[in-house]
Protein backbone atom coordinates (compact mmCIF):
# COMPACT_ATOMS: atom_id res chain seq x y z
CA UNK A 1 0.00 0.00 0.00
CA UNK A 2 1.44 3.39 -0.95
CA UNK A 3 1.94 6.07 1.67
CA UNK A 4 -0.27 9.10 1.61
CA UNK A 5 1.07 12.60 1.37
CA UNK A 6 0.40 14.88 4.36
CA UNK A 7 -2.01 17.69 3.51
CA UNK A 8 -0.97 21.32 3.01
CA UNK A 9 2.80 20.66 3.05
CA UNK A 10 5.22 19.22 0.52
CA UNK A 11 7.75 16.64 1.61
CA UNK A 12 10.56 19.18 1.26
CA UNK A 13 8.74 21.67 3.49
CA UNK A 14 8.29 19.05 6.22
CA UNK A 15 11.95 18.08 6.04
CA UNK A 16 13.01 21.73 6.30
CA UNK A 17 10.82 22.13 9.38
CA UNK A 18 12.49 19.04 10.83
CA UNK A 19 15.91 20.48 10.03
CA UNK A 20 15.07 23.64 11.98
CA UNK A 21 13.70 21.73 14.96
CA UNK A 22 16.66 19.35 15.20
CA UNK A 23 19.12 22.24 14.90
CA UNK A 24 17.37 24.06 17.73
CA UNK A 25 16.64 21.18 20.09
CA UNK A 26 18.57 18.12 18.94
CA UNK A 27 16.95 14.76 18.30
CA UNK A 28 15.91 13.80 21.82
CA UNK A 29 14.93 17.37 22.65
CA UNK A 30 12.50 17.42 19.73
CA UNK A 31 9.37 15.55 20.69
CA UNK A 32 7.00 14.02 18.19
CA UNK A 33 4.29 16.43 19.32
CA UNK A 34 6.61 19.35 18.53
CA UNK A 35 7.14 17.96 15.04
CA UNK A 36 3.43 17.40 14.47
CA UNK A 37 2.53 20.90 15.70
CA UNK A 38 5.23 22.58 13.60
CA UNK A 39 4.36 20.57 10.48
CA UNK A 40 0.62 20.89 10.99
CA UNK A 41 -0.08 17.20 10.35
CA UNK A 42 -1.84 14.50 12.33
CA UNK A 43 0.03 11.66 14.02
CA UNK A 44 -1.54 9.16 11.62
CA UNK A 45 -0.53 11.13 8.53
CA UNK A 46 3.01 11.57 9.84
CA UNK A 47 3.49 7.86 10.53
CA UNK A 48 1.86 6.94 7.26
CA UNK A 49 4.26 9.16 5.36
CA UNK A 50 7.54 8.86 7.29
CA UNK A 51 7.10 5.72 9.36
CA UNK A 52 8.16 7.37 12.62
CA UNK A 53 10.37 10.04 14.18
CA UNK A 54 13.67 8.24 13.63
CA UNK A 55 13.05 7.62 9.94
CA UNK A 56 12.00 11.26 9.63
CA UNK A 57 15.30 12.35 11.23
CA UNK A 58 17.30 10.16 8.84
CA UNK A 59 15.46 11.69 5.89
CA UNK A 60 16.15 15.17 7.29
CA UNK A 61 19.88 14.37 7.37
CA UNK A 62 19.83 12.98 3.84
CA UNK A 63 17.84 15.99 2.61
CA UNK A 64 19.80 18.65 4.52
CA UNK A 65 23.34 17.58 3.71
CA UNK A 66 23.31 17.84 -0.13
CA UNK A 67 21.56 21.21 0.07
CA UNK A 68 24.18 22.58 2.45
CA UNK A 69 27.01 21.32 0.25
CA UNK A 70 25.43 22.89 -2.85
CA UNK A 71 24.95 26.19 -1.01
CA UNK A 72 28.53 26.14 0.26
CA UNK A 73 29.94 25.41 -3.22
CA UNK A 74 27.83 28.13 -4.83
CA UNK A 75 28.91 30.79 -2.35
CA UNK A 76 32.52 29.60 -2.34
CA UNK A 77 32.71 29.91 -6.15
CA UNK A 78 31.87 33.62 -5.90
CA UNK A 79 34.88 34.43 -3.69
CA UNK A 80 38.34 35.50 -4.87
CA UNK A 81 41.76 34.86 -3.41
CA UNK A 82 43.70 31.81 -2.33
CA UNK A 83 41.86 28.64 -1.48
CA UNK A 84 42.76 29.03 2.19
CA UNK A 85 41.62 32.66 2.30
CA UNK A 86 38.28 31.70 0.78
CA UNK A 87 37.81 28.90 3.31
CA UNK A 88 38.52 31.28 6.17
CA UNK A 89 36.02 33.82 4.81
CA UNK A 90 33.38 31.10 4.43
CA UNK A 91 33.83 30.10 8.06
CA UNK A 92 33.39 33.72 9.11
CA UNK A 93 30.24 33.81 7.00
CA UNK A 94 28.91 30.79 8.89
CA UNK A 95 29.48 32.62 12.16
CA UNK A 96 27.60 35.66 10.86
CA UNK A 97 24.67 33.42 9.90
CA UNK A 98 24.53 32.05 13.43
CA UNK A 99 24.04 35.62 14.65
CA UNK A 100 21.39 36.53 12.09
CA UNK A 101 18.87 33.84 13.00
CA UNK A 102 18.18 32.13 16.29
CA UNK A 103 17.08 29.14 14.27
CA UNK A 104 20.61 28.63 12.97
CA UNK A 105 22.41 28.01 16.24
CA UNK A 106 24.65 25.19 15.16
CA UNK A 107 25.54 22.48 12.71
CA UNK A 108 22.83 19.82 12.37
CA UNK A 109 25.40 17.03 12.15
CA UNK A 110 27.22 18.34 15.22
CA UNK A 111 23.97 18.57 17.18
CA UNK A 112 22.91 15.05 16.30
CA UNK A 113 26.39 13.54 16.71
CA UNK A 114 26.31 14.33 20.40
CA UNK A 115 23.31 12.02 20.76
CA UNK A 116 24.69 9.06 18.82
CA UNK A 117 25.30 6.93 21.93
CA UNK A 118 21.54 6.47 22.34
CA UNK A 119 20.75 6.19 18.63
CA UNK A 120 19.94 3.15 16.53
CA UNK A 121 22.48 1.76 14.09
CA UNK A 122 20.56 3.20 11.13
CA UNK A 123 20.61 6.66 12.69
CA UNK A 124 24.31 6.38 13.56
CA UNK A 125 25.12 5.25 10.02
CA UNK A 126 23.24 8.21 8.50
CA UNK A 127 25.18 10.69 10.64
CA UNK A 128 28.53 8.99 10.10
CA UNK A 129 28.03 8.80 6.33
CA UNK A 130 27.15 12.50 6.17
CA UNK A 131 30.17 13.47 8.29
CA UNK A 132 32.44 11.29 6.16
CA UNK A 133 31.28 13.13 3.05
CA UNK A 134 32.13 16.41 4.74
CA UNK A 135 35.57 15.11 5.69
CA UNK A 136 36.14 13.98 2.11
CA UNK A 137 35.36 17.50 0.86
CA UNK A 138 37.58 19.16 3.49
CA UNK A 139 40.38 16.72 2.67
CA UNK A 140 40.29 17.90 -0.93
CA UNK A 141 40.31 21.51 0.31
CA UNK A 142 43.39 20.78 2.42
CA UNK A 143 45.11 19.13 -0.53
CA UNK A 144 44.55 22.23 -2.65
CA UNK A 145 45.76 24.45 0.19
CA UNK A 146 48.93 22.38 0.50
CA UNK A 147 49.55 22.71 -3.23
CA UNK A 148 49.30 26.50 -3.00
CA UNK A 149 51.53 26.53 0.09
CA UNK A 150 48.96 28.01 2.47
CA UNK A 151 48.74 25.16 5.00
CA UNK A 152 51.24 22.86 6.67
CA UNK A 153 52.52 19.82 4.80
CA UNK A 154 53.88 17.75 7.70
CA UNK A 155 50.39 16.25 8.11
CA UNK A 156 48.32 14.49 5.47
CA UNK A 157 45.31 16.33 4.00
CA UNK A 158 42.87 13.98 5.77
CA UNK A 159 44.60 14.59 9.11
CA UNK A 160 44.21 18.33 8.58
CA UNK A 161 40.56 17.81 7.63
CA UNK A 162 39.85 16.01 10.90
CA UNK A 163 41.80 18.67 12.81
CA UNK A 164 39.63 21.40 11.31
CA UNK A 165 36.39 19.46 11.81
CA UNK A 166 37.08 18.44 15.41
CA UNK A 167 38.27 21.91 16.42
CA UNK A 168 35.21 23.55 14.86
CA UNK A 169 32.81 21.10 16.52
CA UNK A 170 34.37 21.86 19.89
CA UNK A 171 33.94 25.57 19.25
CA UNK A 172 30.27 25.02 18.39
CA UNK A 173 29.78 23.29 21.73
CA UNK A 174 31.47 26.18 23.56
CA UNK A 175 29.27 28.64 21.67
CA UNK A 176 26.17 26.96 23.05
CA UNK A 177 27.60 26.62 26.56
CA UNK A 178 28.73 30.25 26.73
CA UNK A 179 25.80 31.59 24.69
CA UNK A 180 27.96 33.75 22.42
CA UNK A 181 29.86 33.45 19.15
CA UNK A 182 33.31 34.35 20.48
CA UNK A 183 34.47 30.68 20.64
CA UNK A 184 33.84 30.42 16.90
CA UNK A 185 35.90 33.52 16.12
CA UNK A 186 38.65 32.19 18.36
CA UNK A 187 38.54 28.85 16.56
CA UNK A 188 38.86 30.42 13.12
CA UNK A 189 41.80 32.55 14.25
CA UNK A 190 43.53 29.59 15.90
CA UNK A 191 42.98 27.30 12.92
CA UNK A 192 44.02 29.62 10.11
CA UNK A 193 46.73 31.60 11.88
CA UNK A 194 48.20 29.07 14.33
CA UNK A 195 47.44 25.43 13.59
CA UNK A 196 46.98 25.12 9.82
CA UNK A 197 49.66 27.47 8.37
CA UNK A 198 53.02 26.01 7.30
CA UNK A 199 55.16 25.07 10.28
CA UNK A 200 58.91 25.69 10.62
CA UNK A 201 60.89 22.99 8.83
CA UNK A 202 57.68 21.64 7.30
CA UNK A 203 58.48 19.43 4.26
CA UNK A 204 57.34 20.54 0.84
CA UNK A 205 54.52 18.51 -0.77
Amino acid sequence: MSRGRPPTHSREELLEIGNTLFQLHGYHGTSLSMILDACGVSRGSFYNYFGGKEHFAIEVIEHYHPLEIDRWNSEFAQLEGSHAAKLERMMHKLIEEFSMSHERIGCLLANLSGEMALASQAFRDAIRNAIQRVIHAITEDMRLCQEEGSVRTDLKPEQLAWLLWDYWQGALLRMKTENNREPLYQAVDMLWHRLLPPQPDSPTP
